[in-house]
């Protein structure tokens, strides 16, 4: 049965025949219009929000990439969860999930995007779910992920209305009890971001237009020449340590699921909406399509700010993209274990605009110092209670993740980052607890 456009518009047939033509914004209607059946296959499978987001982002920009292999494009839909479901497999056997669960939840790092009680209690509920006959476990997992209305629900599914409801009505016979009533307010609370389909049509938009021509995405974003004086982020690791500059070249490293898409989300919020800075993200799989990307920077010059977000930190990725970046920005796992978040590691990442000459001799020393500091972790005396103070005033929490932390995102200007870290390094804050200073924005009150 041909596939029908569930939120209006054209339909999915054309929508496809777009997208494969070079509009972007059609594939970026695709996402939006078939993000939340995908999450919910991907939700049910993997049982975690954060996985299930990576799952079904990597899963449309495969289908973005194989588009031309569709070979009916109104099926675009069942297609599209058979990647997810392939995207989500992998992720499983790439790291058992119960283990890496339970790991989770006994940590006791405080997770951004969760607590260990709401992913626990929504483990619970996508296992109650997952007992339904199909049917009825998918009409459930749609209308309750979004407060969605039953039509649009049925529009989702391509069923009749009264279909819909009856499988509703049965699946809560089988639920009544405990979970029920709790049930609307969790899985809302794990349903995708809002502006997830444009930050994955960001993605596309990028790496389809330079595929087609670096010039031409350079001119849709308004790229201008690169800068002279270091550009603020408002991320105090990154302002401090790893610098960057209008129109530089940024590698974003890292294994899966820490926190790479979020870092990305932030920079173009604190950049992109406020201050009006043009940015492009350029998300490559490292090592093998690196050379690709190599090509298109030697061709076209330098390119307004470019995040590589690779999936394996891999010194042959960074060796091919090395003479390419003024920037590389290393992410840990160890890190996001330790609650630290962004999870950059310090110590691995670098910036060539880290220089006196650039940035100015009170940054560069301060940020020397810091790098030094961070060498005594292990210390047990004073000098390691210091390093540890420092490590963990390098995090901060997010605009972008305010939803799932419950805490106020945090833009700290340049000048104050260097302050706040001269008077850590000369030992004002001593005499506080070293978890005062974790996922904060500003210094706490002395």
């Amino acid at each position: 049965m041909a596939e029908s456009q569930p939120t209006g518009g054209p339909p999915t047939a054309a929508l496809v025949e777009r997208a494969l033509a070079g509009d972007l914004e059609a594939f970026t209607k695709l996402v939006r219009d078939h993000q939340d059946p995908a999450y919910a296959t991907a939700l049910l499978m993997l049982r975690d929000r954060g996985r299930a987001q990576d799952a079904v982002q990597d899963a449309f920009l495969v289908a973005f990439a194989n588009l031309g292999t569709l070979r009916s494009p109104q099926a675009f839909g069942a297609w599209l969860r058979q990647i997810v479901r392939h995207q989500a497999r992998r992720i499983v056997r790439r790291q058992p999930l119960e283990a890496s669960l339970d790991e989770a939840t006994a940590s006791s790092a405080s997770d951004p995007a969760d607590t260990a009680e709401r992913r626990d209690m929504l483990r619970r509920i996508l296992r109650a779910i997952d007992e339904l006959p199909e049917g009825e476990r998918e009409a459930t997992i749609l209308f309750y992920l979004k407060d969605q209305s039953q039509k649009t629900v049925a529009s989702l599914l391509h069923l009749p209305l009264t279909t819909v409801n009856n499988r509703l009505h049965a699946a809560r016979a089988r639920l009544k009890g405990e979970l029920l009533p709790i049930m609307e307010r969790t899985l809302a609370q794990s349903a995708l971001p809002a502006d997830f389909a444009d930050a994955v049509g960001q993605i596309v938009r990028v790496a389809g237009a330079t595929a087609n021509g670096v010039s031409a995405a350079l001119a849709r974003l308004g790229a201008r020449p690169s800068g002279t004086e270091p550009l603020e982020t408002g991320i105090k690791v990154i302002d401090l340590l790893c610098p960057m500059t209008q129109g530089g070249s940024v590698g974003l490293f890292g294994d899966p699921r820490v926190g790479k898409l979020v870092l990305v989300e932030e920079i173009t919020h604190n950049i992109g909406k406020r201050r009006g800075q043009p940015i492009i993200f350029t998300f490559v799989k490292a090592p093998d399509e690196v050379d690709v990307y190599a090509e298109l920077l030697a061709d076209a010059g330098p390119l307004p700010t470019v995040v590589i977000a690779a999936e394996e930190a891999s010194e042959v990725a960074l060796q091919a993209a090395t003479p390419f970046l003024d920037v590389a920005v290393f992410m840990s796992r160890h890190l996001v274990k330790d609650g630290i978040y962004p999870a950059i590691n310090p110590s691995q990442s670098w910036s060539r605009l880290l220089d006196p000459a650039f940035v100015g001799s009170e940054h560069w020393e301060v940020a020397q110092g810091v790098l030094k500091a961070l060498g005594d972790i292990e210390d047990s005396g004073s000098t390691g209670a210091r390093a540890r103070r420092i490590r963990n005033f390098l995090s901060q929490p997010f605009f972008v993740a305010e939803a799932y932390t419950n805490r106020s995102g945090a833009y700290v200007p340049r000048r104050e980052t260097i302050a706040a870290f001269a008077e850590l390094l000369a030992g004002s804050y001593d005499h506080l607890p070293e978890a005062s200073f974790l996922m904060r924005g500003r210094l706490p009150a002395p």
